[in-house]
């Protein structure tokens, strides 16, 4: 019986040796498992971030569109955007069309011509 008891001993030593390197196997993977998990965490808060992100831009773009929209449309009578400085000059001077005199002046005498705008001879 003295056999018995040995292996008897052996075997639940071996199944002890067997059942702790299943425990430090399943401490290793849990462990593995939480890093990884903090790992998914962190990336998906960084997604989120982008995604905001993008949600920003996406709304500065429309905003941007809208203010390009009015502006392509404010000679309509709809339009809150005030016209240019540009626009609400005449659309000719007439200073420019007119005949007129033309001063010459040189150190040695001042004269006035008659021209036309046509001819820049003067």
């Amino acid at each position: 019986m003295g056999v018995m008891t040995t292996n008897a001993t052996i075997d639940s030593k071996l199944v002890r040796a067997i059942a702790d390197e299943q425990l430090a196997n399943n401490v290793f993977m849990i462990e593995w498992l939480v890093k990884a998990q903090q790992q998914l965490s962190l990336q998906q808060r960084l997604i989120d971030q982008q995604q905001q992100q993008i949600s920003t831009q996406q709304q500065e773009i429309e905003k941007l569109k809208e203010e390009r929209d009015k502006l392509k449309n404010r000679n309509s009578k709809n339009s809150s955007v005030p016209p240019s400085s540009d626009q609400l000059k005449k659309p000719s001077d007439k200073k420019k069309r007119k005949k007129g005199f033309k001063v010459i002046s040189t150190l040695e005498y001042t004269c006035f011509s008659n021209y036309s705008p046509l001819f820049k001879g003067g």
